[in-house]
Protein backbone atom coordinates (compact mmCIF):
# COMPACT_ATOMS: atom_id res chain seq x y z
CA UNK A 1 0.00 0.00 0.00
CA UNK A 2 1.40 3.38 -0.93
CA UNK A 3 2.71 5.33 2.03
CA UNK A 4 0.65 8.41 2.83
CA UNK A 5 -2.54 6.95 1.36
CA UNK A 6 -5.58 8.80 2.68
CA UNK A 7 -7.60 6.18 4.51
CA UNK A 8 -10.33 8.72 5.11
CA UNK A 9 -11.24 8.59 1.44
CA UNK A 10 -14.97 7.93 1.12
CA UNK A 11 -16.39 5.31 -1.16
CA UNK A 12 -17.85 6.07 -4.56
CA UNK A 13 -21.44 7.34 -4.11
CA UNK A 14 -22.55 5.00 -6.89
CA UNK A 15 -21.27 1.95 -4.99
CA UNK A 16 -23.27 -0.26 -2.66
CA UNK A 17 -25.29 1.47 0.05
CA UNK A 18 -23.04 -0.23 2.60
CA UNK A 19 -20.03 2.03 3.12
CA UNK A 20 -16.81 1.52 5.05
CA UNK A 21 -15.39 4.43 7.05
CA UNK A 22 -11.60 4.54 6.83
CA UNK A 23 -9.55 5.76 9.78
CA UNK A 24 -5.87 5.82 10.80
CA UNK A 25 -6.49 4.16 14.16
CA UNK A 26 -9.09 3.25 16.76
CA UNK A 27 -8.97 6.46 18.80
CA UNK A 28 -11.67 8.21 16.79
CA UNK A 29 -14.24 5.41 17.04
CA UNK A 30 -13.48 3.41 20.18
CA UNK A 31 -15.87 5.42 22.36
CA UNK A 32 -18.80 4.05 20.34
CA UNK A 33 -18.30 0.51 21.69
CA UNK A 34 -18.06 -1.29 25.03
CA UNK A 35 -17.06 -4.78 23.86
CA UNK A 36 -14.23 -5.51 21.42
CA UNK A 37 -13.83 -8.99 19.88
CA UNK A 38 -10.30 -8.89 18.48
CA UNK A 39 -8.59 -11.44 16.25
CA UNK A 40 -4.93 -12.13 17.06
CA UNK A 41 -2.93 -13.45 14.06
CA UNK A 42 -2.57 -10.70 11.45
CA UNK A 43 -4.04 -8.10 13.80
CA UNK A 44 -2.06 -8.23 17.06
CA UNK A 45 0.99 -10.26 16.04
CA UNK A 46 2.67 -12.40 13.38
CA UNK A 47 3.23 -15.39 15.66
CA UNK A 48 6.66 -14.14 16.75
CA UNK A 49 6.23 -10.56 17.93
CA UNK A 50 3.54 -7.89 18.37
CA UNK A 51 2.85 -5.51 15.54
CA UNK A 52 3.92 -1.94 16.19
CA UNK A 53 1.36 -0.19 18.38
CA UNK A 54 -0.75 -3.29 19.08
CA UNK A 55 0.11 -3.66 22.78
CA UNK A 56 -0.47 0.04 23.42
CA UNK A 57 -3.81 -0.08 21.60
CA UNK A 58 -5.01 -3.02 23.69
CA UNK A 59 -3.93 -1.27 26.88
CA UNK A 60 -5.75 1.93 25.95
CA UNK A 61 -8.94 -0.04 25.41
CA UNK A 62 -8.67 -1.91 28.72
CA UNK A 63 -7.68 1.23 30.62
CA UNK A 64 -10.81 2.86 29.19
CA UNK A 65 -12.92 0.14 30.80
CA UNK A 66 -13.64 -1.75 27.60
CA UNK A 67 -14.30 -5.48 27.54
CA UNK A 68 -11.49 -6.81 25.32
CA UNK A 69 -11.91 -10.42 24.19
CA UNK A 70 -9.27 -12.03 22.00
CA UNK A 71 -11.29 -14.22 19.63
CA UNK A 72 -9.27 -16.72 17.65
CA UNK A 73 -9.66 -19.63 15.26
CA UNK A 74 -6.75 -21.30 17.02
CA UNK A 75 -7.37 -25.02 17.44
CA UNK A 76 -5.51 -24.83 20.77
CA UNK A 77 -7.15 -24.21 24.13
CA UNK A 78 -7.47 -20.72 25.60
CA UNK A 79 -4.74 -21.24 28.23
CA UNK A 80 -2.22 -22.23 25.57
CA UNK A 81 -3.00 -19.06 23.65
CA UNK A 82 -2.68 -16.93 26.78
CA UNK A 83 0.78 -18.43 27.37
CA UNK A 84 1.81 -17.68 23.80
CA UNK A 85 0.50 -14.10 24.00
CA UNK A 86 2.51 -13.53 27.18
CA UNK A 87 5.64 -15.03 25.60
CA UNK A 88 5.24 -12.85 22.51
CA UNK A 89 4.88 -9.69 24.60
CA UNK A 90 1.22 -9.12 25.51
CA UNK A 91 0.76 -8.63 29.27
CA UNK A 92 -2.19 -10.51 30.75
CA UNK A 93 -3.76 -7.25 31.94
CA UNK A 94 -3.91 -5.88 28.37
CA UNK A 95 -7.04 -7.89 27.57
CA UNK A 96 -10.04 -9.36 29.41
CA UNK A 97 -10.00 -12.95 28.20
CA UNK A 98 -9.22 -15.29 25.32
CA UNK A 99 -11.83 -17.34 23.46
CA UNK A 100 -10.61 -19.87 20.90
CA UNK A 101 -12.43 -22.30 18.65
CA UNK A 102 -10.22 -24.99 20.18
CA UNK A 103 -11.46 -24.15 23.67
CA UNK A 104 -15.09 -24.30 22.55
CA UNK A 105 -14.43 -27.65 20.87
CA UNK A 106 -12.76 -28.99 24.04
CA UNK A 107 -15.72 -27.92 26.19
CA UNK A 108 -18.16 -29.53 23.74
CA UNK A 109 -16.14 -32.75 23.74
CA UNK A 110 -15.98 -32.73 27.55
CA UNK A 111 -19.76 -32.48 27.84
CA UNK A 112 -20.65 -34.51 24.75
CA UNK A 113 -22.48 -31.56 23.25
CA UNK A 114 -23.27 -30.44 19.74
CA UNK A 115 -21.45 -32.14 16.88
CA UNK A 116 -19.43 -34.26 19.34
CA UNK A 117 -22.43 -35.99 20.91
CA UNK A 118 -21.85 -39.30 19.15
CA UNK A 119 -18.05 -39.22 19.46
CA UNK A 120 -17.59 -39.37 23.23
CA UNK A 121 -15.28 -42.30 24.00
CA UNK A 122 -14.57 -42.84 20.30
CA UNK A 123 -11.26 -43.06 18.46
CA UNK A 124 -9.97 -39.71 17.18
CA UNK A 125 -7.24 -38.80 14.71
CA UNK A 126 -6.29 -35.35 15.96
CA UNK A 127 -4.41 -33.20 13.43
CA UNK A 128 -2.62 -30.31 15.07
CA UNK A 129 0.47 -28.16 14.73
CA UNK A 130 1.54 -29.17 18.24
CA UNK A 131 1.36 -32.13 20.64
CA UNK A 132 -2.08 -33.71 20.24
CA UNK A 133 -2.03 -35.28 23.71
CA UNK A 134 -1.96 -31.83 25.33
CA UNK A 135 -5.30 -30.91 23.79
CA UNK A 136 -6.84 -34.30 24.59
CA UNK A 137 -5.95 -34.20 28.31
CA UNK A 138 -9.10 -34.67 30.35
CA UNK A 139 -11.25 -35.80 27.44
CA UNK A 140 -12.92 -39.18 27.07
CA UNK A 141 -11.65 -39.80 23.55
CA UNK A 142 -9.01 -42.24 22.40
CA UNK A 143 -6.29 -40.74 20.24
CA UNK A 144 -5.07 -42.90 17.36
CA UNK A 145 -2.16 -42.45 14.98
CA UNK A 146 -3.76 -43.50 11.72
CA UNK A 147 -6.88 -42.59 9.80
CA UNK A 148 -7.65 -46.30 9.33
CA UNK A 149 -8.27 -46.64 13.09
CA UNK A 150 -10.23 -43.41 13.56
CA UNK A 151 -13.95 -42.98 14.14
CA UNK A 152 -13.59 -39.29 13.29
CA UNK A 153 -10.94 -36.72 12.34
CA UNK A 154 -10.46 -33.58 14.43
CA UNK A 155 -8.64 -30.94 12.39
CA UNK A 156 -7.16 -28.32 14.72
CA UNK A 157 -4.08 -27.25 12.75
CA UNK A 158 -1.49 -28.16 10.13
CA UNK A 159 1.96 -29.42 11.00
CA UNK A 160 4.42 -28.05 8.45
CA UNK A 161 6.95 -30.73 9.36
CA UNK A 162 4.70 -33.27 7.64
CA UNK A 163 4.65 -33.44 3.81
CA UNK A 164 1.56 -32.59 1.79
CA UNK A 165 1.11 -36.23 0.73
CA UNK A 166 0.54 -37.10 4.41
CA UNK A 167 -2.57 -34.91 4.42
CA UNK A 168 -3.59 -36.03 0.93
CA UNK A 169 -3.59 -39.62 2.16
CA UNK A 170 -5.70 -38.74 5.21
CA UNK A 171 -8.26 -36.96 3.04
CA UNK A 172 -8.49 -39.81 0.54
CA UNK A 173 -8.70 -42.52 3.21
CA UNK A 174 -11.14 -40.59 5.37
CA UNK A 175 -13.43 -40.09 2.38
CA UNK A 176 -13.23 -43.74 1.38
CA UNK A 177 -14.19 -44.77 4.91
CA UNK A 178 -16.96 -42.17 5.13
CA UNK A 179 -15.81 -40.73 8.44
CA UNK A 180 -16.57 -37.21 9.59
CA UNK A 181 -13.95 -34.45 9.74
CA UNK A 182 -14.59 -31.75 12.35
CA UNK A 183 -12.65 -28.55 11.72
CA UNK A 184 -11.83 -26.36 14.71
CA UNK A 185 -9.72 -23.89 12.75
CA UNK A 186 -11.70 -22.69 9.70
CA UNK A 187 -9.02 -20.23 8.49
CA UNK A 188 -8.47 -20.71 4.77
CA UNK A 189 -5.00 -19.16 4.94
CA UNK A 190 -2.44 -18.62 7.68
CA UNK A 191 0.40 -16.18 8.14
CA UNK A 192 3.81 -17.87 8.48
CA UNK A 193 7.44 -16.76 8.41
CA UNK A 194 7.47 -17.95 4.78
CA UNK A 195 4.39 -15.90 3.85
CA UNK A 196 0.80 -17.00 3.43
CA UNK A 197 0.09 -20.73 3.36
CA UNK A 198 -3.16 -22.72 3.11
CA UNK A 199 -4.86 -23.14 6.46
CA UNK A 200 -6.87 -25.92 8.06
CA UNK A 201 -10.03 -24.43 6.58
CA UNK A 202 -8.70 -25.04 3.07
CA UNK A 203 -8.11 -28.71 3.88
CA UNK A 204 -11.59 -29.00 5.39
CA UNK A 205 -13.11 -27.29 2.36
CA UNK A 206 -11.36 -29.81 0.09
CA UNK A 207 -12.73 -32.69 2.19
CA UNK A 208 -16.23 -31.22 2.00
CA UNK A 209 -16.05 -30.50 -1.73
CA UNK A 210 -15.24 -34.17 -2.34
CA UNK A 211 -18.31 -35.34 -0.46
CA UNK A 212 -17.08 -35.48 3.13
CA UNK A 213 -19.09 -34.32 6.14
CA UNK A 214 -17.45 -31.27 7.76
CA UNK A 215 -18.92 -29.39 10.74
CA UNK A 216 -16.98 -26.21 11.59
CA UNK A 217 -16.30 -24.56 14.94
CA UNK A 218 -14.88 -21.02 14.82
CA UNK A 219 -15.20 -17.83 12.81
CA UNK A 220 -17.34 -17.11 10.81
CA UNK A 221 -19.66 -19.72 12.33
CA UNK A 222 -22.05 -18.60 15.09
CA UNK A 223 -21.04 -20.60 18.19
CA UNK A 224 -17.87 -18.65 18.91
CA UNK A 225 -19.64 -15.28 18.67
CA UNK A 226 -22.53 -16.42 20.86
CA UNK A 227 -20.01 -17.55 23.46
CA UNK A 228 -18.09 -14.25 23.37
CA UNK A 229 -21.20 -12.11 23.65
CA UNK A 230 -22.44 -14.25 26.52
CA UNK A 231 -19.16 -13.57 28.35
CA UNK A 232 -19.18 -9.85 27.60
CA UNK A 233 -19.79 -7.62 30.59
CA UNK A 234 -21.87 -5.22 28.49
CA UNK A 235 -24.11 -6.47 25.72
CA UNK A 236 -26.11 -3.33 24.98
CA UNK A 237 -27.43 -3.29 21.44
CA UNK A 238 -24.93 -1.77 19.02
CA UNK A 239 -22.11 -1.59 21.59
CA UNK A 240 -20.00 -4.57 20.41
CA UNK A 241 -17.58 -4.71 17.50
CA UNK A 242 -15.59 -7.52 15.83
CA UNK A 243 -12.08 -6.62 14.66
CA UNK A 244 -10.03 -8.73 12.29
CA UNK A 245 -7.96 -8.89 9.13
CA UNK A 246 -10.04 -11.46 7.22
CA UNK A 247 -13.15 -10.45 5.31
CA UNK A 248 -14.13 -14.11 4.98
CA UNK A 249 -13.85 -14.96 8.68
CA UNK A 250 -13.72 -11.93 11.01
CA UNK A 251 -15.90 -9.55 9.05
CA UNK A 252 -18.39 -12.10 7.69
CA UNK A 253 -18.69 -13.66 11.15
CA UNK A 254 -19.24 -10.35 12.92
CA UNK A 255 -21.89 -9.31 10.42
CA UNK A 256 -23.67 -12.66 10.80
CA UNK A 257 -23.60 -12.19 14.58
CA UNK A 258 -25.32 -8.83 14.17
CA UNK A 259 -22.48 -6.61 15.42
CA UNK A 260 -20.35 -3.91 13.83
CA UNK A 261 -17.02 -4.83 12.25
CA UNK A 262 -13.60 -3.30 11.63
CA UNK A 263 -11.14 -4.57 9.01
CA UNK A 264 -7.39 -4.34 9.65
CA UNK A 265 -6.02 -3.89 6.14
CA UNK A 266 -2.40 -4.75 6.95
CA UNK A 267 -3.07 -8.44 7.63
CA UNK A 268 -4.02 -11.38 5.46
CA UNK A 269 -5.32 -9.11 2.66
CA UNK A 270 -2.35 -6.72 2.68
CA UNK A 271 -1.13 -7.86 -0.76
CA UNK A 272 -4.46 -6.91 -2.31
CA UNK A 273 -4.11 -3.36 -0.98
CA UNK A 274 -0.44 -2.90 -1.93
CA UNK A 275 0.24 0.11 -4.10
CA UNK A 276 -3.22 1.59 -3.76
CA UNK A 277 -3.01 5.25 -4.72
CA UNK A 278 -4.39 8.26 -2.91
CA UNK A 279 -7.12 8.63 -5.52
CA UNK A 280 -8.10 4.96 -5.57
CA UNK A 281 -11.20 3.69 -3.84
CA UNK A 282 -10.39 1.07 -1.17
CA UNK A 283 -14.00 -0.11 -1.38
CA UNK A 284 -13.21 -1.51 -4.82
CA UNK A 285 -10.49 -3.73 -3.32
CA UNK A 286 -12.83 -4.95 -0.58
CA UNK A 287 -15.49 -5.79 -3.17
CA UNK A 288 -13.01 -7.80 -5.25
CA UNK A 289 -11.80 -9.81 -2.25
CA UNK A 290 -15.17 -10.75 -0.84
CA UNK A 291 -17.36 -10.77 -3.98
CA UNK A 292 -20.26 -10.37 -1.55
CA UNK A 293 -21.97 -6.96 -1.34
CA UNK A 294 -23.18 -7.80 2.17
CA UNK A 295 -19.68 -8.48 3.55
CA UNK A 296 -18.65 -4.87 3.98
CA UNK A 297 -17.01 -3.74 7.25
CA UNK A 298 -18.28 -0.67 9.07
CA UNK A 299 -14.72 0.52 9.60
CA UNK A 300 -11.21 -0.10 8.26
CA UNK A 301 -7.76 0.88 9.54
CA UNK A 302 -4.29 0.25 8.09
CA UNK A 303 -3.08 -1.46 11.30
CA UNK A 304 -4.34 -2.15 14.81
CA UNK A 305 -3.10 1.07 16.40
CA UNK A 306 -4.57 3.71 18.60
Amino acid sequence: MASGADYRTTANPSASAAQTKFRYGLSTMAKRYDTFLIDQWGVLHDGQKPYVGAVECLRRLTWSGKQVIIISNSGKRAAANESRLKKIGFPRDSYSQVVTSGEIAWQMLATGGGVFRKFVGKRCLLLSSEDASEFAAGLSIRLVDSVEEADFILLAGIDDSKPQNYYDYIIATGLSRGIQLICTNPDLTRITSDGLKPGSGAMAKNYQARGGRVPYIGKPHPEIYSHCLMLAATRSEGRAIAIGDSLHHDIAGGIAAGIDTLLVIGGVHSKAFEGISRSANPMDVISKITADPDTVPNWAVPFFRW
